[in-house]
């Protein structure tokens, strides 16, 4: 996976809990930082409209919003809280990023995933907040999936 790569991912909270009672989660990846927030603006504000049943004029005013905090705030993380605060009830981002900060940051995300990661693909002797090497980020975003499983986020 490039070196660039970003992702999305995101626990679905109306649908899923109210109607299957279980958690849906899902992650998106993306070619850049650029194509990660052309996606914010369309494909995940227009599932977040879908779930929120907004009519067009609501979810143009919904866009303008998320363009601005995207102005306001080019840090992933705040940004994330901020979306997070306008989608509640319905999504909650879980990471918004790109895969190197995912293999090296540590943030409670990161550091959970690496943590599972070095469970699943470690030899044993890991430290679970050990960077994952650039080498390896293809088996990080593999283990992806089975994390997103888990209730430990």
């Amino acid at each position: 996976m490039d070196n660039q790569a970003w992702a999305l991912c995101f626990l679905d909270e109306g649908v899923a809990l109210s109607v299957i009672s279980r958690k849906e989660t899902r992650c998106q990846w993306l070619e850049d930082e650029g194509q990660a927030f052309e996606h914010l603006l369309g494909e995940y504000l227009n599932y977040v409209a879908e779930l929120g049943e907004l009519e067009p004029e609501q979810i143009e005013v919904a866009r303008e919003r998320f363009t601005l905090l995207i102005e306001q705030y080019p840090d992933p993380e705040v940004l994330t809280e901020y979306l997070n605060d306008l989608t509640a009830g319905l999504t909650r981002i879980l990471w918004f990023g790109s895969l190197s900060a995912l293999a090296e940051d540590y943030g409670d995300f990161p550091l959970a995933l690496r943590a599972f990661y070095w469970q699943e693909y470690g030899e044993g002797d890991e430290d679970p907040v050990t960077p994952v090497l650039e080498d390896d980020w293809i088996y990080l975003v593999e283990c992806m999936d089975d994390f997103l499983l888990q209730d430990d986020y």
